[in-house]
């Protein structure tokens, strides 16, 4: 089904829905969402309902996405430099001139550096057989995306765009969650939002779901909305996508579907040295009782 029948279906089976100017489903005529937190709802929905989007809500919304996604339109250009981490590095036995043996480490070759779908498990942005190439800014954030330990010892490629890429830009609403842009009116319900206020808040909730670390025995079911979308920008045309990292540095992750797209210059080994933690309370501290009193 092309992008165009997915809106014209979407429509097609909800117009009854928006008679009265009441709007319960996202639209992606007008385009407009029907609410603030209209990612959450889909989240929601994939996770615990209706796993492949084949709802009409889901559906909505997805198409809603890609009818206000233009606005972010990045372009990469070619031979533009990213980089890619992956835990370990080779070791290589050699004999010198005097017949003695010596081990020299390296870099992973490309065959570790450059996933094969035969290989790859679900991730942020691919379900397990589908191999995308996750990439980033710098070196630090290759590294941070793989959450290593001290003294882990890693290996990052460079890697080369062969061609311009058509990408979208996920990092425009970083870090706050979307609500903290609406005014306590709009959050009340007494002050009706507009489509832009509520398109931005939306895009900003997915900006974040897309750098928001999960743990790993999370990673199933959390990855699920964020795959989801991902096939709906592929599915679209979009060549990559990019977001920021959230482990600390300001570097950006980058993501591109086709494996091809990017050829791999070299690769360096690394020790990791110094780990950053920053930490916040999220609830609420309890108190042994001394019953001695």
């Amino acid at each position: 089904m092309t992008h165009l029948q997915l809106l014209q279906t979407v429509i097609g089976g909800s117009r009854k829905i928006f008679e009265g100017w009441i709007m319960t489903i996202d639209n992606p005529e007008l385009p407009e969402f029907a609410y603030y937190d209209s990612y959450d709802r889909f989240a929601r929905r994939v996770r615990g309902e209706s796993r492949y989007a084949t709802d009409t809500a889901s559906r909505a919304f997805i198409a809603t996405v890609l009818a206000t996604a233009p606005a972010r339109l990045l372009t990469i250009r070619e031979g533009q430099i990213f980089y890619r981490a992956q835990p370990g590095i080779s070791e290589n036995e050699w004999e010198d001139e005097d017949g003695a043996m010596r081990i020299e480490t390296s870099g992973h070759g490309p065959e570790r550096m450059v996933p094969r779908p035969e290989l790859v498990t679900g991730g942020r942005t691919n379900a397990a057989g589908i191999a995308y190439l996750y990439l980033a800014t710098s070196t630090l954030t290759a590294i941070s995306e793989i959450r290593p330990w001290i003294g882990a010892p890693v290996s990052v490629a460079q890697f080369k765009t062969k061609r311009v890429l058509q990408a979208l830009d996920l990092s425009r609403g970083h870090g706050a969650p979307g609500f903290t842009k609406l005014t306590f009116d709009q959050l009340l319900g007494n002050d009706l939002m507009d489509a832009a206020t509520k398109q931005e808040v939306v895009w900003t909730d997915i900006d974040n779901a897309f750098s928001r670390p999960v743990s790993r025995s999370d990673e199933g079911i959390e990855y699920v909305p964020t795959q989801v979308l991902a096939e709906a920008f592929v599915g679209a045309g979009y060549e990559a996508i990019a977001y920021r990292s959230s482990f600390g540095d300001p570097g950006y992750n980058v993501v591109l579907f086709d494996i091809n797209d990017a050829e791999i210059l070299n690769c360096t080994p690394y020790t990791v040295r110094k780990l950053e933690i920053e930490f916040e309370s999220n609830g609420n501290v309890w108190f042994r009782h001394n019953r001695n009193k």
